[in-house]
């Protein structure tokens, strides 16, 4: 029997209702670690002092994939690192398939020659991409206790062995100590600052957090380092998600192993400087996380960990959701304002509710990530409500993007590791394969528009985020389109 006119209406505020529940959830989560960040005690962690003749054997793992010349600075970098050199071993992993393996080859006869231990290995199919990489790494040296992992856009500053060996050695149930990512480019455009102030608020608001209260951190896939016989105990490194960093973290806290973050040990690196580059990693991560969330989280429930970890991991790994979550409540509240359908009472404090949580959540966590950050503030620097409208903008733009990554994982449809293009190779991938990137956020934007223009002009209060993020996001995506289209071939 079909469903009448009002019952579909009715259907549509019941599965709007649920949709802002979720909101509500995600966006309390910020906002309570961010209050967390202000009144949980510092953590300090033990360390052991070791004599010269007593320091282990460490693995450096140096995972690239096309990344042109990258290879010479970040093996210099890694030359420089304080550890006696009988007893660092280095392997850059580089399954290279552009041409970018002759730079690898170069730098690594350059570290020869300079006494270092090196090793590169190349493979022909990238099975499991950057986990069969480091799997297949650590299979050459199993007899090392310890393996840090430097991706190609990061430069490891010289203590940062040192630091973190002295903590694995003080607590042997540490499975890996987590370094935070400092933005060497954060000043080159309105993007980089953005995505600077984004990840501000994820290592000294987030992460920092979590390791003050006790709770299971996420490695970030770089900048770390592991204790080798915690990742064997938990099953080693998989390729069956886009966020093998996530996926193994979380599998050695199931396994009874804990993590450190240190805070003071900065990491420099580099952040995309276009918004194909931006989106290509924010759609990567988020169906990681998603493919994550559907594959641990019955592990993780029936775990015995406490129920407020349980919760609090679910809640982290499940953040991939606020997108598909923003378009399906976008795309419910539509039909309803063009029949003018009087709302629930229920509803209408639930909107108002996930609303005004969604912007003290985000905003709270943006702003508590700016209050501790490192370096200083430049003098004509953009003022932080400036750059927290701008990353609630340009977050809201990638909305097509991550909707589209979250349902892929959700079907269990598979998708190869697109890398984060880097420096000059910024344009091309954008340029050979998809030259009319930014045109599906662009026409949504218009077709937003024009519903407020022809059904409710009131609606546009509501939507102007979306709308300005999703025009922004697609406006820069067909420049950079149009302009590398334009470049000569290199």
């Amino acid at each position: 029997m079909l469903m009448s006119l009002t019952d579909v209406y009715a259907l549509l505020q019941i599965l709007l209702g649920v949709a802002l529940v979720c909101l509500m959830l995600m966006s309390g989560n910020l906002l309570f670690l961010a209050i967390a960040r202000h009144v949980a005690p510092t953590r300090v962690y033990p360390t052991r002092s070791l004599s010269e003749a007593a320091l282990p054997a460490v693995l450096v793992q140096l995972p690239l994939y096309n990344e042109g010349d990258l290879a010479q600075r970040l093996l210099e970098a890694t030359a420089q690192l304080d550890w006696p050199r009988d007893r660092l071993y280095i392997q850059i992993l580089d399954d290279s398939t552009d041409g970018s393996l002759i730079h690898s080859q170069q730098a690594v006869a350059w570290a020869k020659a300079q006494g270092l231990q090196v090793e590169l290995l190349h493979r022909t199919k990238r099975h499991a991409y950057k986990a069969g990489a480091l799997a297949e790494g650590l299979k050459r040296l199993p007899q090392v206790p310890y393996v840090a992992m430097f991706d190609a856009d990061f430069m490891p500053p010289r203590d940062f062995l040192r630091r973190t060996v002295a903590l694995l050695e003080a607590d042997h149930a540490l499975a890996f100590v987590q370094g935070r990512w400092v933005h060497a480019n954060r000043r080159q455009n309105l993007l980089t600052r953005v995505q600077a102030m984004l990840l501000d608020g994820h290592f000294r608001v987030e992460q920092e957090t979590r390791a003050r209260l006790g709770l299971p951190l996420a490695f970030n896939g770089t900048c770390g380092m592991w204790r080798c016989s915690a990742i064997d105990s938990a099953g080693g490194w998989q390729g069956d998600t886009l966020s093998e960093d996530l996926d193994l973290s979380m599998r050695v806290h199931l396994a009874g192993w804990r993590a450190a973050f240190l805070h003071d040990l900065g990491v420099p690196g580099e952040l995309p400087t276009s918004a194909q580059a931006w989106r290509t990693q924010q759609a990567r991560w988020t169906k990681g996380f998603a493919q994550c969330t559907l594959k641990l989280s019955p592990t993780i429930w029936r775990s015995a960990w406490p129920g407020w970890h349980k919760l609090a991991v679910s809640l982290q790994m499940g953040q991939s959701l606020f997108f598909p979550l923003g378009l399906v409540c976008l795309l419910l509240s539509l039909p309803l304002l063009a029949a003018e359908i009087a709302l629930h009472p229920a509803l209408m404090i639930l909107g108002v509710l996930a609303t005004v949580l969604g912007f003290a959540g985000t905003i709270g966590f943006l702003i508590t990530g700016q209050r501790w950050r490192t370096d200083p503030a430049e003098p004509h620097e953009p003022h932080p409500l400036v750059l927290i409208a701008l990353s609630l903008m340009f977050t809201s733009g990638l909305v097509l993007s991550n909707a589209r990554a979250v349902l892929e994982a959700l079907i269990g449809r598979q998708s190869e590791f697109v890398r984060t293009p880097k420096g000059l190779m910024q344009g091309t991938h954008a340029k050979a394969r998809y030259p009319w990137k930014g045109v599906p956020e662009l026409v949504l934007a218009v077709a937003l528009i024009g519903f407020i223009l022809l059904e409710q002009a009131w609606s546009g209060l509501f939507m102007s985020i979306m709308i300005s993020g999703l025009a922004s996001v697609g406006t820069m995506q067909l420049l950079e389109a149009r302009l590398n289209a334009a470049k000569p071939p290199r």
